[in-house]
């Protein structure tokens, strides 16, 4: 993925923002080593984040939508592109996952049942994830 950029978006923040909001992501998502997220996604060091280390650790989605799939505490992600050659990520609800990539995941103790059960289908406007995730 090293010929892609990743880069965030305002939608699924809890901050103010134009539009419709999306998926709340977890802080740790977006955070960077000397500082949070600041509400800029264009200035904001992506390539220091584990949003991005996750984008480029991503799987395709096996059914070729062009989608890209990652993992973390339990949580699964979603990237698309954005249609300026940057790609941003959120939140998915495990059952929208493609099954191949779950089971891939448990197999490699990379997630868990419980984790597959309790964000197994989380609305997709305004989820906060618990402080334990985050």
């Amino acid at each position: 993925m090293s010929n892609s950029e990743y880069r965030g978006s305002t939608k699924h923040k809890a901050r103010p923002g134009r539009g419709r909001k999306g998926t709340f992501c977890p802080e740790w998502t977006h955070a960077t080593p000397d500082a949070g997220f600041k509400a800029d996604p264009i200035k904001h060091r992506w390539d220091k984040t584990a949003a991005h280390a996750m984008f480029e650790a991503s799987l395709p989605d096996p059914t070729g939508s062009g989608k890209r799939y990652a993992t973390r505490n339990g949580i699964a992600f979603v990237a698309q592109e954005t249609g300026d050659g940057t790609w941003h990520g959120y939140p998915e609800p495990w059952n929208k996952v493609p099954v191949e990539l779950k089971d891939r995941w448990v197999d490699e103790g990379k997630v868990t049942f419980v984790a597959l059960k309790r964000y197994k289908d989380f609305p997709r406007d305004n989820l906060k994830f618990d402080s334990d995730a985050d």
